[in-house]
């Protein structure tokens, strides 16, 4: 076997070990979140019989670590858009924050903030992978050097997390069209190996699942015929959010430089969330499962104003410093108003009404089309993703057609 084949498998097994790698550390932190979750939550009130107001002193505890962990680290967890930005603008990025990222989460995601854990996992996963690319760059490029070493200091040089690495540099990039795709492939293949080992891991732990199915639809012309003005209360929908937003900004600009008695009052919100309103703390996610049989018992009003106090909810955690995601907590939110919208027309199919309120509004809340109608598609049976489907072209028409309109 020639030295450039032999250089190509060893890149080929490196990548596939460093990308399961990668799976493993983001499906371990969710693994621990639910894990010390129930514990706190669940475990520690029933074996001691904790006094109902424990969940404030609990959050409000839980405000002081996030605070001085975020006064001593800075401004983490980074969220994955943050990420994505630094990695488009310098091609580099700084990844030995990643361990102190997910820490920063974890501390959050545990103490019932109401933000969603997938900015987190994606921000690291990002890093990640630039620490994945600069640890296969150094193969590449030193491949002659580190094949005349032995087999011990071989393997030293690829399992030293921190050492023989070679960060990016444009000059001595491949310019070859061949390599460019080979390297584009082998990338593709290594986001596959690392999300199947995700999965993997999460399935043989038995977590709870990250999306459920809904209930049934047998949705038809009727229902068609209210699609424009449902999308239309989707864009509604996001416009008092986009108020809730900005008046919760104006709350906390002035404690922009106060992070710890920020994050101590955000810790104190969450508490008092805890104590009236349970099923909205947390991301949503889990909750999603419950909702086809308690959504029957409740009123019109409750629906309405769980949905707008989740929204709310959510930007009082992300303003005061406990930072997460809010795809989950906003998809949770539009589904819940759906759900409202959906009781004014029993006669009609109430997923049909629920899928297209909530990926309307959860598309104009988050600007991202097609990765918030891929979200949605797992919480729908498969009727209704051609539903999903033409409301993300239809707002992906928009936002270049309109974008003021739909983005303001």
């Amino acid at each position: 076997m020639t030295e450039k084949y032999l250089k190509i498998i060893v890149l080929f097994i490196y990548g596939l070990i460093l990308s399961a790698i990668i799976g493993v550390i983001s499906s371990a932190f969710l693994i621990l979140v639910n894990g010390f979750t129930d514990f706190l939550w669940t475990d520690v009130p029933n074996r001691l019989n904790m006094p109902s107001i424990y969940p404030l002193f609990l959050c409000t505890f839980g405000g002081v670590l996030v605070g001085v962990s975020r006064y001593k680290w800075g401004n983490l967890p980074k969220i994955a858009h943050d990420s994505i930005v630094e990695l488009k603008t310098t091609k580099r990025m700084d990844y030995s924050y990643v361990y102190v990222n997910f820490f920063i989460a974890f501390l959050v995601l545990i103490f019932g903030a109401g933000v969603g854990p997938e900015a987190a996992i994606l921000s690291s996963v990002i890093a990640l992978s630039v620490w994945q690319a600069d640890k296969m760059r150094y193969v590449y490029f030193s491949y002659n050097e580190w094949k005349k070493d032995s087999w011990y200091i071989r393997l030293k040089n690829l399992a030293l997390p921190h050492n023989y690495r070679i960060p990016y540099d444009p000059d001595r990039a491949p310019k070859e069209k061949k390599l460019v795709l080979f390297k584009k492939l082998l990338n593709m293949l290594f986001i596959v190996n690392g999300i199947v080992t995700f999965w993997f891991f999460i399935k043989i732990t038995e977590q709870p699942p990250l999306a459920i199915k809904l209930g049934e639809t047998s949705w038809g012309l009727n229902e068609l015929f209210l699609i424009i003005p449902l999308v239309l209360f989707g864009i509604l929908f996001s416009k008092l959010y986009k108020l809730m937003e900005k008046a919760m900004s104006k709350l906390f600009s002035k404690m922009n430089n106060k992070i710890i008695l920020s994050a101590v009052i955000g810790g104190i919100g969450i508490g008092l969330m805890a104590l009236i309103a349970p099923n909205l703390l947390f991301s949503g996610q889990h909750s999603m499962q419950y909702l086809p049989n308690l959504v029957p018992t409740l009123s019109i009003a409750t629906l309405f104003l769980g949905s707008i106090l989740k929204l709310i909810f959510m930007e009082f955690c992300l303003k005061s410093g406990w930072v997460g995601g809010n795809i989950f907590p906003v998809i949770f939110a539009s589904i819940l108003q759906g759900y409202a919208i959906a009781a004014f027309f029993p006669q009609l199919d109430t997923l049909f009404i629920v899928a297209v309120i909530g990926s309307s509004a959860s598309i104009a809340i988050l600007q991202s089309p097609l990765l918030v109608g891929l979200f949605l598609i797992l919480f729908f049976p498969k009727e209704l993703t051609l539903v999903i489907l033409v409301i993300v072209v239809l707002f992906i028409w928009l936002s270049k057609k309109f974008p003021q309109k739909i983005t303001a």
